[in-house]
């Protein structure tokens, strides 16, 4: 995921099925998968996990559920399993074609997709201010990138953290070489949260962007009630999203609860990353559309109106049942 958007799919293992093994590879057998252009996604409507081929001049959706019983694939065979990761992997990925890699969450834990060097720099920051100000005595979060790097650059910095490596290892009843070793896998596995957080401030500039709106519209009745009804559909998702980071960032925000607890620690962080990248592959287009748009009365500021009500709704639809209105 580079600049926290999923690259859509899995590396594609483009040599064929004699240079790649099932056990890391969708290395399928039946001729069924080896149909040009053959590949694995969601279905749009009841996002279910289909394989999508060629039929002439039309695509069909042969869900992966009845692939087995339709072409007489043996339950027991290597195909039949790779089928029961299919639905697993769109987890992490858009589409899964013949011979991509199975992504990493599923083997090892660690994230199938990149995240950019300023995203290592963040957390690397936000663990070092944790060091500093533990020694200090007072310990606290901060995940202002401009912040952290004012701390990261202080001469003194460096001294202080080595201290703090020294005074945990001894705490631990460890090695400084194992504190050191530990901080690290922690800023790697932190860099892809702070990742998300970065693409999460580009969704949540959208609900900036409505609420502006909401007050440049206000004397026009009509915008004025859709924008109420995108309002509503989309601040409950603002606050679970909010919610989430500050669950995770509340779980992280002492360096010696982490070390203590490293491998609890390390598997709520995935946990999360997993969760959070999931919610926000839906985003993509949404994001895209609103990235150029001012938010200011304009025939493009309703036409993005228009889309985002729609997704919203496609996608959060609540308990209540909203007229479209001028939509």
């Amino acid at each position: 995921m580079s600049d926290s958007e999923n690259k859509g799919r899995s590396d594609s293992g483009e040599s064929g099925n004699d240079e790649v093994s099932a056990s890391t590879h969708f290395a399928f057998e039946h001729k069924i998968f080896a149909v040009k252009g053959a590949h694995f996604k969601l279905t749009h409507d009841s996002k279910e996990a289909a394989l999508y081929v060629n039929l002439g001049e039309m695509i069909g959706a042969i869900p992966v559920r009845s692939i087995c019983f339709e072409f007489g694939i043996d339950e027991d065979s290597s195909d039949a399993n790779l089928l029961e990761t299919i639905s697993n992997s769109l987890k992490f990925v858009k589409e899964i074609y013949p011979n991509d890699s199975i992504p990493t969450e599923l083997l090892d834990g660690t994230a199938s997709w990149e995240i950019l060097e300023i995203h290592k720099h963040i957390a690397r920051g936000r663990i070092t201010m944790q060091l500093v100000s533990w020694l200090a005595g007072s310990e606290e979060i901060i995940t202002n990138s401009g912040e952290l790097e004012a701390i990261a650059n202080d001469p003194n910095t460096k001294d202080k953290v080595q201290s703090a490596f020294r005074d945990i290892a001894e705490k631990l009843g460890i090695t400084k070489d194992d504190v050191v070793a530990k901080v690290d896998d922690i800023i790697r596995e932190l860099s892809y949260i702070e990742a998300l957080r970065d693409y999460y401030s580009k969704i949540k500039k959208i609900f900036t962007n409505v609420e502006r709106l909401r007050v440049t519209y206000r004397r026009d009745r009509g915008m004025a009630e859709d924008l109420s009804r995108i309002h509503t559909l989309l601040e409950p998702v603002i606050l679970k999203f909010d919610r989430t980071f500050d669950e995770v960032d509340a779980q992280t925000c002492e360096v010696l609860t982490i070390l203590k607890n490293f491998d609890p620690t390390t598997d709520i962080v995935r946990k999360t990353r997993d969760d959070l990248h999931q919610r926000f592959m839906i985003w993509g287009d949404m994001v895209n559309g609103w990235k150029n748009i001012e938010p200011e009365e304009s025939p493009a500021v309703e036409r993005q109106l228009k889309a985002t009500y729609r997704f919203l709704a496609q996608n959060f639809i609540q308990a209540q049942t909203w007229r479209l209105g001028n939509f």
